[in-house]
């Protein structure tokens, strides 16, 4: 059976990413200011680091994965005692070798890779109720060790072509995100909501198939909580009451259908979950400020006509 978490994980897009090889020697560091829509890895690969947040210090060592899954403001660096101002770098002697590597003049005592990714986070509130910092173990032999594989084969085997190292890259930052939500360390408000695996079945189901008519003591009831116990965690996960959230989602995959498919505007209505062709349309004015043929007329890049009903 799918867990939960990794059904959720899904809805986080992942348009790209990028990997950065370094090898350093003597002391170096870097600050990194924080990147809205964007999560950084660091894997050592060889030596050790420190890597220091606003609140939340650890060593980096070797086979350790350390994953920011908003990139919040950080620095990184060999020693405490190794000053970074802020926005700059400590990094004397440093060349590229090439497209995505850099090395020191002298022999390297730490070898890091960095994973960059650049995220669509539209569909995932629950990204704020995660820790700042999430380590993976040397010594995990499960997960830990695929997601060092995997690093291995997306940062050597360049012969892969784009869009099938994308797909990697995206399971892998999938699997990244199902761990962090996994992750009890989170002591922000409403953090408890992402480690209750039957709200987040729940969530799971509901953005399933947001057409049907969920009704919240049901949904509850199927999952084993309370009612108030859901519909609490569930805003705490989404930053919104369930039934807005899905309301949002359905107008959502109409803008989708709207644009990839001929289907006339009462059929897609009707898939979405409305009763009545003028019931949507007032709803998708709500949340697009224009009607569903107009939305379908503009961004198909035409004034093509409305498909007979």
């Amino acid at each position: 059976m799918v867990s939960a978490f990794d059904e959720l994980s899904r809805s986080l897009g992942v348009r790209g990413s990028a990997i950065t090889h370094l090898e350093l020697a003597g002391r170096w560091g870097k600050h990194r200011a924080q990147e809205p829509g964007r999560a950084r890895l660091y894997a050592t690969l060889g030596g050790d680091g420190l890597l220091e947040l606003p609140r939340q210090r650890v060593h980096l060592r070797a086979g350790e994965l350390a994953f920011l899954p908003r990139n919040e403001s950080h620095v990184v660096r060999d020693a405490p005692t190794t000053h970074v101002a802020r926005g700059g770098s400590a990094c004397e002697g440093m060349r590229q070798v090439s497209a995505n590597a850099w090395a020191n003049t002298k022999e390297p005592g730490s070898r890091l890779v960095i994973v960059d990714f650049d995220l669509d986070t539209r569909d995932a509130p629950w990204l704020d109720l995660l820790s700042p910092l999430v380590v993976v173990s040397g010594e995990d032999h499960g997960l830990g060790r695929w997601l060092r594989e995997t690093l291995s084969l997306l940062a050597g085997a360049h012969e892969l072509s784009a869009s099938l190292r994308q797909e990697i890259a995206t399971t892998w930052a999938h699997a990244l995100f199902a761990h962090a939500l996994r992750d009890a360390s989170a002591s922000l408000p409403g953090a408890d909501a992402v480690r209750d695996e039957r709200v987040v079945a729940a969530l799971v189901q509901a953005r399933a198939r947001p057409e049907e008519d969920w009704e919240l003591g049901a949904l509850a009831a199927r999952v084993g909580v309370s009612r108030s116990v859901l519909a609490e965690r569930t805003t705490a996960l989404l930053g919104e009451p369930l039934g807005h959230y899905l309301r949002r989602l359905r107008i959502d995959r109409a803008a989708t259908l709207l644009v990839s498919s001929d289907a006339p505007v009462k059929t897609i209505a009707a898939r979405v979950g409305y009763d009545s062709e003028s019931a949507f349309a007032r709803a998708f004015a709500r949340e697009r400020g224009t009607s569903p043929t107009a939305w379908r007329r503009t961004h198909r890049g035409g004034a093509a006509e409305e498909p007979v009903r």
